[in-house]
């Protein structure tokens, strides 16, 4: 059986993808980005792609259509956290098995790669060694009242509360709710990639969101965004390395006639001048 290459730039998503499959007795390698996709297949034959659709350099359908221009036979699975009709159908064209969006149903994904690349022969498993898997030491982030919880269904609230808690959720966190609730890494993750309430990377104490909406762009919010980046001294999508800002751009806030709008901290302000804004700014510690 040709093995399996699981592209995908998230570490914790990539490598959870690797050892469930591996576990699962498949032979599997892993690249983070399109370049590297490409080069490792024209250097090893694989069966079967599973491709995140968002990736660094060339996406995932540029990189299946590519692959499949010079190995025909070659399929795909696209996955992603931002589906739409448009990329499906592409997905689809260009030979892809299925198109999965995040969270992935780890029981649909396996019987997709089992229809395509057949069942594993039970001789070619990793023998399998039973132990006790170590429960990993409680990141200093997890708070007290979390530590004791134990039903599966409460995933979603522990990741919330963890969230408010320390404004992000880390590798060593998402790694100890996976083995405190017993649910597989990757479908833990996938529930902290789908839902714009988590992230990923520290988050700053104060949330700063400037509304990108056609009522606001019409009426300048590119210009109130670049006010914001210079008084935070961030970029959109970043956070100050004091961790005291982070910046982002959404596309509605809900308020149109007040725009162009910026949003800190949960409280409006339509269209501040580069002074307000600095005001503004200054009483946020």
């Amino acid at each position: 059986m040709k093995p399996i290459l699981v592209i995908e730039d998230e570490a914790i998503m990539r490598e959870s993808l690797r050892d469930w499959l591996t576990e699962s007795g498949y032979q599997v390698a892993t690249v983070e980005n399109g370049e590297e996709a490409l080069k490792t297949i024209t250097e090893r034959d694989f069966g079967l792609l599973i491709l995140d659709l968002r990736l660094p350099g060339k996406d995932g359908l540029h990189v299946l259509k590519e692959a499949r221009a010079n190995r025909p036979e070659l399929r795909g699975i696209i996955i992603t956290a931002y589906p739409s009709l448009e990329t499906a159908v592409e997905a689809m064209k260009e030979g892809a098995v299925d198109y999965l969006a995040k969270p992935v149903d780890l029981n649909q994904l396996e019987k997709l790669i089992e229809d395509t690349l057949g069942p594993v022969q039970v001789e070619i498993r990793p023998p399998k060694v039973e132990k006790a898997k170590k429960a990993p030491e409680v990141p200093a982030e997890i708070p007290a009242r979390l530590r004791e919880v134990s039903d599966r269904s409460s995933l979603i609230q522990v990741l919330l509360e963890m969230q408010r808690q320390n404004r992000w959720l880390s590798k060593e966190a998402l790694e100890w709710v996976s083995h405190k609730l017993d649910i597989p890494l990757t479908q833990v993750y996938n529930i902290a990639t789908f839902y714009k309430a988590f992230s990923l990377v520290p988050q700053g104490r104060h949330s700063v969101s400037v509304c990108t909406g056609t009522a606001c762009h019409v009426r300048g919010a590119p210009r109130l965004l670049d006010k914001a980046t210079e008084t935070l001294k961030v970029n959109p999508g970043a956070t100050s390395k004091d961790l005291r800002f982070s910046l982002n751009t959404v596309n509605c806030l809900g308020c149109c006639a007040l725009g162009p709008v910026i949003e800190i901290d949960g409280k409006y302000y339509s269209d501040p001048s580069p002074d307000e804004l600095k005001k503004i700014v200054s009483r946020c510690e």
